[in-house]
């Protein structure tokens, strides 16, 4: 009859050493993943919001100098203002765009109307850095973890397109402006990953 015996104390210590290799195998290859699943949730997350933020600022850049049923060329005296001239409107990082709306924003567009025959009112929208990280439109939070990186104004000058700043563009530039190119520093809230995001806006109203 043989007799059973156990493991020796070498064989019990190789065994752990093996079993604590596969489980700090395993560990790492966890947390290697987890880290990489963080990482692509937030880069998803920061390209969303870039899109979202630089469509928002589209809408609006599209729609400026737009006064309803009449030509480009037309010129409107209202509220201080002269469209399409003062369709856009700068600051320091910061943007104003000027159309008239549907919308009734309680300041009536005189007798024009759209060329379905709608009312209209003057809308003024302004875009800009209202805390160190975070995009505000009139002066209302629209992103977080967002930053103004540049606003610059196509202006013509010696045949030559020239994008200048939006701290620097002068009124009679801007009243020659035809496109504007806007770009955002975008991070997510653990400031892991950031991403620099621009646009092209043709002001059509212009053209």
């Amino acid at each position: 009859m043989n007799k059973q015996t156990g493991m020796s104390l070498i064989e019990l210590m190789v065994s752990i050493l093996i079993s604590s290799l596969l489980i700090l195998g395993a560990i790492e290859l966890f947390a290697g993943t987890s880290a990489s699943n963080r990482t692509n949730v937030a880069v998803a997350r920061v390209q969303e919001s870039g899109r979202i933020a630089l469509e928002i600022i589209g809408s609006d850049a599209r729609r400026a100098g737009y006064q309803g049923c009449r030509s480009a060329r037309s010129t409107l005296k209202i509220k201080g203002l002269t469209l399409p001239n003062d369709a856009i409107e700068a600051g320091d990082r910061s943007i104003t765009f000027n159309y008239a709306t549907t919308q009734d924003t309680g300041v009536p567009f005189s007798y024009y109307k759209t060329c379905q025959g709608e009312a209209l009112f003057l809308k003024r929208v302004t875009y800009s850095q209202c805390e160190t990280n975070r995009l505000c439109m009139d002066d209302e939070p629209v992103l977080d973890h967002a930053h103004i990186n540049a606003i610059e104004f196509a202006v013509v000058a010696d045949s030559k397109t020239l994008w200048v700043e939006s701290s620097e563009v002068t009124p009679e530039q801007l009243a020659d402006t035809r496109a504007i190119r806007v770009s955002l520093d975008i991070n997510d809230a653990r400031d892991e990953v950031a991403r620099t995001y621009s646009n092209t806006y043709q002001l059509r109203n212009r053209l």
